[in-house]
């Protein structure tokens, strides 16, 4: 059976709030979701997309440093979500 993660789900997951997700969705770079009249993805949509992600979304202009630090807070974010549906995975 396969799982269906909310919105909170995946902000906690993420380690994001609401207007990154709003920002992303609207961008459309984060999966469609599949709840009809509710937001919900699925956990494979969501390891999917997190094992895509090579590289953080920055803005148009920034430095180097900038560039360094958003990667590797990037990173960071990636590694606590993985962490957090293999978890989740792992209590079912």
């Amino acid at each position: 059976m396969t799982k269906l993660l909310t919105l909170k789900d995946i902000m906690e997951m993420c380690n994001v709030g609401y207007s990154t997700l709003y920002r992303w969705r609207k961008n459309r770079a984060f999966p469609e979701s599949v709840g009809v009249g509710k937001l919900l993805w699925t956990e494979q949509q969501i390891f999917e997309w997190l094992n895509r992600q090579s590289n953080p979304v920055t803005p148009a202009v920034t430095t180097s440093a900038q560039r360094k630090r958003n990667k590797k807070s990037f990173e960071q974010r990636q590694a606590a979500a993985t962490a957090a549906l293999q978890r989740h995975i792992d209590n079912r």
